[in-house]
């Protein structure tokens, strides 16, 4: 006995009789039964496609159902942030404008010092150039 018989006929109870007739039940008896096989392979293939078919055209209707639902959205936030309602658009809007004027607020003052700091150095040459100017006008007398 081969290692596939061992198997089937020591793991199991039955007789050998018994297993020679369900392997024979296993095989087809005639042509025609493997004719009705191939007929019904061929009828449930098809099936399968048809139905392969119809899922892909519920993917297709749906996929062009959430585009279209993507789109509306998308238009109607664009409509709201034209508008000036959008409340994803003026959150962020009042943080960018109260950086801006914080940060017009600190380029004023640094422009306020910077003109105050020429105006010091200026004054400062100015003071020097004089009282050079008066040294030297009485050194000479």
């Amino acid at each position: 006995m081969s290692g596939g018989d061992t198997e089937r006929s020591g793991g199991s109870s039955r007789g050998p009789d018994r297993d020679s007739s369900a392997e024979e039940a296993d095989e087809p008896d005639s042509d025609d039964s493997s004719e009705m096989d191939e007929s019904e392979c061929e009828r449930r293939r098809n099936e399968c496609l048809e139905n392969l078919a119809d899922l892909e055209h519920q993917f297709s209707v749906l996929r062009e159902q959430l585009y279209r639902e993507r789109v509306s959205r998308v238009e109607h936030q664009l409509g709201e942030v034209r508008g000036g309602r959008s409340q994803e658009y003026l959150g962020p809007l009042r943080r960018l404008q109260e950086n801006m004027r914080v940060r017009i607020e600190v380029a004023g003052v640094l422009k306020q010092m910077r003109i105050d700091n020429i105006k010091h150095k200026f004054e400062a040459e100015e003071q020097a150039a004089h009282q050079h100017f008066k040294g030297k006008i009485t050194s000479k007398s």
